[in-house]
């Protein structure tokens, strides 16, 4: 009880402190301005928040306190421009979403525009085996020709489809729709027969700078590398064990695993990013002349694992949040390396001295 009560009255006196600051400082005793400010003050422990929005924010407190303009229109717009700050990476993120959905339907109606063509050949070109073949043996050998061209052409279409629909098509690895369905798949087998779980989620470190410094072409071959290493980590786990390799979005990366090999997977992912901070990227001119050399990325993971040691974890989603705080805390405290969060829910930090199973 003693112990309750001093930490009741040291909120209260840091409480005080900021009341009084805030009235040295000219801030109104309106409510909604003090809460804004409160809110400004303790972002650095919002996890959701990247540096790029906290940077924002702080100059819209720094504002606030400078211009001392605490009017009802000056309230409203300074909360217009801190929503417009939250949303911008989600707007960015649908941005790009919009511009892939976009080119896959543009690939769909190139396929189904060919195919109304081989149709239409198809049917002047059995008229004319008809028209011609009095011997019905050879007219019906030529038509079956035709038409088992004709079906092979759908075939290869229905593969091109499927890849469409499941398939990043700049990394080639599996996209947000493919990942989502592996997760609910992993989901029944770990309700049918307990069957371990292991999620690592992962972004590339600075990687919207590296963008503004060498440009988006360049960007791309980033996340094209970082896509091939990934589906290579992907064939590590034993055949038992099902594993998908894909990107959700942007430079934001996934590695699932379902099965008992999945313990494994601190192993793998610690490897994949010593693999990828090794990588000499080159950088070529487009005469294929290399401009620039021996450049490195590196990733930062995020890794969790559901079994019989986390009966806190009761759900695949609940297991997703857990590797996405393990990459928050990989992102603040151990840039480009993995993070594991263990079932005390304590984190630990890999590197090459103790690459572990978990």
């Amino acid at each position: 009880m003693p112990k309750s009560r001093t930490s009741s009255a040291d909120c209260t006196n840091t409480y005080i402190k900021l009341f009084e600051m805030f009235d040295k400082a000219g801030v109104p005793p309106e409510t909604r301005w003090r809460s804004l400010l409160l809110f400004f003050r303790e972002m650095k422990d919002y996890h959701y928040l990247d540096q790029d929005q906290k940077i924002a924010l702080l100059a819209q407190m720094e504002d606030i306190l400078k211009s001392k303009h605490y009017t009802e229109e000056h309230l409203v717009s300074t909360i217009r421009r801190c929503s417009e700050i939250f949303s911008k990476p989600i707007v960015k993120q649908l941005d790009s979403m919009v511009h892939e959905t976009a080119s896959v339907i543009d690939q769909f109606f190139s396929k189904l525009s060919s195919r109304y063509g081989d149709i239409s050949h198809l049917e002047s070109e059995s008229m004319a085996i008809v028209a011609e073949s009095a011997d019905s043996t050879m007219m019906l050998e030529k038509l079956q020709s035709a038409f088992h061209r004709v079906k092979v052409l759908f075939e290869e279409d229905i593969c091109t489809l499927e890849n469409l629909a499941f398939i990043d098509p700049l990394t080639e690895v599996s996209n947000r729709l493919s990942l989502d369905l592996f997760m609910k798949n992993a989901s029944g087998r770990w309700l049918a027969d307990r069957h371990p779980v292991a999620i690592a989620l992962f972004d590339i470190d600075h990687f919207k700078d590296f963008n503004d410094t060498f440009g988006h072409l360049i960007g791309d071959q980033v996340l094209k590398v970082v896509g091939s290493h990934l589906k290579r980590a992907r064939e590590e786990f034993d055949a038992q064990t099902e594993a998908m390799a894909g990107r959700f979005g942007g430079d934001e990366f996934s590695l699932m695993a379902s099965g008992p090999d999945a313990h494994q997977m601190a192993r793998v992912i610690n490897r994949f990013c010593s693999a990828i901070k090794n990588f000499n990227l080159l950088i070529r001119d487009t005469e294929g002349n290399v401009v620039k050399n021996n450049l490195h990325i590196t990733v930062s993971a995020g890794i969790a694992v559901l079994d019989s040691n986390t009966p806190q974890v009761q759900t695949i989603e609940q297991l997703f949040e857990r590797s996405d705080k393990a990459l928050y805390h990989a992102k603040h405290n151990a840039r480009s390396r993995a993070v594991v969060i263990k079932p005390n829910d304590k984190f630990l930090i890999l590197d090459e001295e103790n690459d572990v199973s978990i």
